[in-house]
């Protein structure tokens, strides 16, 4: 079951009002979903969200496109990702800076391979200057 990490982004569902809709109650999704009934409490109110498979179950339960089990978010395509991808192939290619660094994983007893740090820094500060543009 996510939880939530911080209160930025989070994804609302409408769950309860289209439950409430279609003339179902809270109990039967619980039941039908074989969930307990405080965690469709806890999607109900935003606390956490239901995995796509319990998320499918309640579309069908009450016959709705699962899209429209959540609030629109609003947004609007600025052509961010495609200005993204264009600023990731300048950094790699022209500034030379690598997908992936090495680093050593005590876990593991080696090194593996992670995102580079300056790599995804670089990015951040690019998309914070495009977002306020």
């Amino acid at each position: 079951m996510p939880r939530r990490k911080n209160n930025i982004s989070i994804q609302k569902n409408r769950i309860k009002e289209v439950v409430k809709t279609s003339g179902a109650s809270q109990r039967l999704v619980a039941i039908w979903l074989d969930v307990n009934y405080t965690t469709v409490s806890s999607w109900n109110s935003n606390v956490t969200q239901p995995e796509a498979e319990n998320l499918n179950k309640i579309g069908e339960l009450v016959e709705i496109d699962n899209r429209m089990l959540y609030e629109p978010q609003g947004r609007v395509n600025t052509g961010f990702a495609e200005a993204l991808e264009s600023e990731l192939q300048r950094l790699n290619k022209i500034e030379g800076i690598s997908y992936e660094v090495e680093k050593f994983d005590k876990k593991k007893g080696g090194t593996v391979k992670v995102n580079n740090p300056e790599l995804v820094k670089r990015l951040r500060k690019f998309a914070e200057a495009y977002k306020k543009s």
